[in-house]
């Protein structure tokens, strides 16, 4: 099993607990405006529901993601996708810097993301979600962080934080939900990426414990279990799972981790625009089995199947 190093003040290779440095790669206006990557993407979970709220921006356009599903009508409420030009949206270069961190204004759809010492304010309006919070960051472990050399000059670098306390509004499609005892997580991702990348993702996120785990892409690098106020590194699993059937139950495996993910449902979106084509499921639902040594039950969460050509 790998360690975790302490964060840097700079762009290094590695693996590391902590947050990243601001990220400029020094890429030519032409490799940024073709290979530049950047998102960030918050999960909240609360008794009642679970929302995940996403801005992408790449060279040439920018992407909204947006669901809200409901535990106890077992349905999405909301399950929202915008695509729209590249001048609607922003994501900084530096996801510690205060003030705004990532901004989309498309046809009356709103989101940003903003940050004012421990609090990461996000605000929505978009799809019948009405949002506003303040999530805490002085009350949850500090993040995995990973930069990686894809080779060829690409190069990717992402940080994933979770179990932040929330406070604030939340509601949509008219109905609000409480936030006591919710948390928070998000992650942060700025790259020169491969045309051609493709991953399986998966994030849980309860009271006192969390966890980050992908396969593929940027791999153990990134792998992480959140819990007892520390980070600690986990192997890359193997996802198992029907992807012409992707509401079954999934599998996640690997030394330590004997994950079953049972579907609630699933935020799915596919692009055939000739020169850009993707394949993107968002699967939310809950996890059972054990990890680390700790047994989850009914935690809730997200996987994700991405195969993108971008």
């Amino acid at each position: 099993m790998r360690t975790l190093g302490p964060a840097q003040k700079d762009i290094a290779f590695g693996s590391f607990v902590g947050p990243l440095p601001r990220i400029d790669w020094g890429a030519a206006a032409t490799t940024r405006a073709l290979r530049g990557k950047r998102w960030i993407w918050l999960g909240l979970a609360c008794k009642e529901a679970w929302l995940s709220l996403a801005i992408v921006r790449t060279g040439y356009a920018a992407n909204v993601l947006a669901f809200v599903y409901d535990h106890g009508a077992r349905a999405m409420v909301v399950d929202k996708t915008i695509v729209a030009p590249a001048f609607t949206a922003h994501v900084t270069d530096d996801a510690h810097a205060p003030g705004l961190l990532a901004r989309f204004d498309f046809a009356g759809s709103h989101v940003a993301f903003e940050r004012s010492g421990p609090d990461l304010e996000v605000r929505a309006r978009l799809g019948g979600i009405d949002l506003e919070v303040l999530c805490d960051e002085s009350v949850a472990p500090l993040g995995v962080a990973a930069i990686a050399d894809l080779g060829g000059g690409l190069r990717n670098a992402t940080e994933k934080r979770a179990l932040m306390s929330v406070r604030g509004r939340f509601a949509a499609s008219g109905r609000s939900y409480a936030l006591e005892g919710a948390t928070a997580g998000w992650d942060y991702t700025n790259g020169l990426l491969p045309r051609h990348t493709k991953w399986r993702w998966a994030f849980g996120l309860g009271r006192d414990l969390a966890f980050n785990l992908v396969e593929g892409f940027v791999g153990e690098a990134e792998c992480a279990l959140f819990a007892d106020g520390a980070v600690h590194p986990l192997a890359e699993p193997r996802f198992t799972f029907d992807r012409t059937r992707p509401s079954d139950p999934w599998r996640i495996e690997a030394d330590g981790i004997d994950l079953r993910f049972e579907v609630g449902e699933v935020h799915a979106q596919y692009t055939n625009l000739l020169l850009v084509r993707s394949h993107f499921l968002q699967p939310v639902g809950h996890f059972h089995g054990t990890i680390a040594g700790r047994t989850v039950a009914d935690l809730p969460g997200v996987v994700e199947d991405q195969d993108v050509l971008w």
